[in-house]
């Protein structure tokens, strides 16, 4: 068995005491009576350890530089003197309250008996203390028999160490230990440590949970591939392999780990390299948070988004319905009006006195020539007819303009239903159109209300871009604006109700504004117009300007409001990116009514 190097030193000092001269108990430190200094001597003063030498009565015959520093003392202090007379003297000095003597003086009480002991037995004795010094430090100490040439026990000697370094370096070992030992045991994550072929060496207590070992100590030496199924268990041995190869770490990446029994969980997990003193990579190590839950969760507001976005657009496109029924009521209400004129005229056509006119001629026929130029009816009756054929041309003329009326209107709800159809139908298509097209769609979708409620319109088409979009959610966008445009100007009950309708282009950009100047918006209400339900109408339901900015999202652009306040009137922008058709050419699609 190897000594350690105290006792190494121990048996370097026996070696030396046979073959030098036996000292005096008076002699000096460091003194023999043949020579100044021996080599041994000058070797124990270099030594950066405390070395003491006593004689069979435990007198101090020998104590390096180390030690007398290490006691607070000098060599006359102890030479000759045992270890009690020492003790004795330290207490009768001003300072032995002093936390570092009182150790002192205890170890020197301690020494008259161990060396007692050793005389007796033979035997080496280990211990180690703190703060000798008075400055929290730590001493190992041996102490053992001093043999003669003889091999006889002479006396006693020992060593003391400086372990402060190794005892600080083992507290913080230790506290960085329990450290860690508290964040295995305590940790809700699954933390692990793994070798180069991404075995476990070490775990925490809730991935032992998680595989339902019973303690993190079953884990180690296993993989992966014994507790996951084989696709997961393959991607997460590729990235630690990967990390090994490369030393980049994977961060926060979003992991589907699949079960021999079929389940399907979700964690978060980041690993990174494994080094070790040498600043080699021996392996990984990671943390995985469990987020099943939140995915599930994530899915069901998915599902919750898909279903909003669904009502929205439903909302939406009811819009868009109801303003053509309005649009069609407001047509229906003018032919219904031309068909009143009409039925009146035939009510009270003079085409009844024609046929009076022609009785009269058959009553006459026998002597017509004479009824004409002699009877004085007769000699009226062509200025008759020719009055009556000018009221029947009038007559005609009045039919004819409210027939070519109804004909108009029914053209219009034509047009209007076949709009109506053409985007339902191409609902979720991207289609390239131009932009004024779409915009001059929504107005004559609201142009009976406009015309109705005496709204007059202003166009200001600054640009006039072709895209590549959605028109059917644009139109949905534009019809409701338009329609709360035409609504704030009529509740403002000003004569001179305007909308204006503006499309720009800047920084790839389209604008589409809808401004009026009707009663305006309350600051107040500005963050709040576009929530679900939100309406300062009485009759209104609030789905509009949601479903409208959910729509404009869709389209990766925004929907704005800005308004100066009450009765300032209002400012509605759609803003929409710039995407032009890869042909830049105009495709509309033909309607087949």
């Amino acid at each position: 068995m190897m000594a350690t190097p105290c006792e190494a030193i121990i048996n370097v000092m026996n070696a030396s005491e046979s073959n030098r001269p036996a000292l005096r108990e008076d002699q000096p430190c460091g003194q023999s009576p043949q020579e100044p200094q021996s080599l041994c001597q000058l070797l124990l003063n270099q030594l950066p350890v405390g070395v003491f030498h006593k004689n069979k009565e435990g007198r101090y015959v020998f104590v390096n530089a180390w030690y007398c520093r290490l006691m607070g003392a000098t060599p006359d202090d102890y030479l000759g003197k045992t270890s009690a007379e020492v003790a004795a003297a330290q207490r009768a000095r001003e300072d032995a309250a002093h936390p570092g003597k009182l150790r002192t003086t205890q170890l020197l009480s301690e020494g008259a008996s161990h060396h007692e002991l050793i005389m007796r037995t033979g035997r080496s004795i280990e211990s180690e203390d703190y703060n000798v010094d008075g400055k929290g430090g730590y001493i190992h100490a041996i102490k053992g028999p001093l043999l003669g040439p003889d091999g006889t026990i002479i006396g006693s000697q020992g060593i003391f160490l400086d372990i402060t370094e190794r005892k600080r370096a083992e507290a913080l070992l230790a506290n960085e230990r329990d450290l860690l030992r508290a964040l295995l045991s305590s940790s809700a994550d699954a933390i692990y440590f793994k070798d180069r072929r991404s075995c476990f060496l070490r775990s925490s207590d809730a991935l032992a949970r998680l595989f339902n070992l019973s303690s993190p100590d079953e884990l180690i030496g296993k993989r992966d591939f014994d507790f996951f199924g084989e696709e997961h268990a393959r991607r997460a041995f590729d990235d630690e392999q990967e990390i090994i190869r490369t030393g980049k770490p994977v961060i926060g990446k979003t992991e589907k780990e699949t079960w021999p029994d079929g389940r399907v969980t979700w964690a978060l997990t980041s690993k990174m390299p494994f080094y070790n003193s040498h600043g080699e990579i021996i392996g990984t190590l990671g943390i995985s948070k469990n987020i099943t839950a939140f995915k599930e969760a994530e899915a069901k507001v998915e599902q919750l988004h898909r279903q909003l976005l669904q009502t929205s657009r439903q909302a939406g496109m009811a819009e868009v319905a109801t303003s053509v029924l309005h649009n069609v009521g407001n047509v229906l209400n003018s032919v219904n009006v031309s068909a009143s004129i009409l039925l009146d005229n035939a009510r009270e056509s003079k085409v009844s006195s024609l046929g009076k006119a022609v009785a009269l001629l058959n009553e006459h026929a026998g002597n017509l020539g004479a009824y004409l130029a002699d009877d004085s009816k007769g000699r009226q009756f062509p200025g008759y007819l020719a009055l009556l054929c000018e009221q029947l041309t009038k007559e005609q003329q009045r039919n004819v303009a409210e027939l070519e009326s109804v004909r108009d209107n029914i053209e219009h709800v034509k047009e209007i239903v076949a709009m109506q159809q053409n985007y339902a139908r191409v609902s979720g298509v991207a289609e390239t159109v131009r932009v004024t097209e779409i915009v001059e769609d929504a107005l004559r979708m609201n142009s009976g209300a406009l015309v109705r409620h005496e709204v007059a319109l202003v166009r200001e088409y600054t640009d006039d871009p072709v895209v590549s979009i959605e028109k059917h959610k644009v139109l949905q966008i534009l019809v409701n604006l338009i329609r709360n445009a035409k609504y704030a100007c009529d509740e403002s009950e000003r004569k001179d109700k305007q909308i204006k309708v503006k499309i720009s282009t800047r920084d790839k950009c389209i604008r589409i504004a809808v401004m009026d100047n009707g009663v305006g918006i309350p600051p107040e209400n500005i963050t709040r117009i576009f929530n679900h339900g939100f309406t300062t109408r009485k009759t209104g339901h609030g789905f509009g300007l949601h479903s409208g900015a959910l729509a404009a999202r869709e389209l990766n652009g925004s929907l704005n409001a800005f308004s100066e306040g009450v009765g300032r009137g209002s400012v509605f922008t759609l803003e929409l990116p710039f995407q032009p058709p890869a042909d830049n050419k105009v495709k509309i699609p033909v309607l087949h009514l």
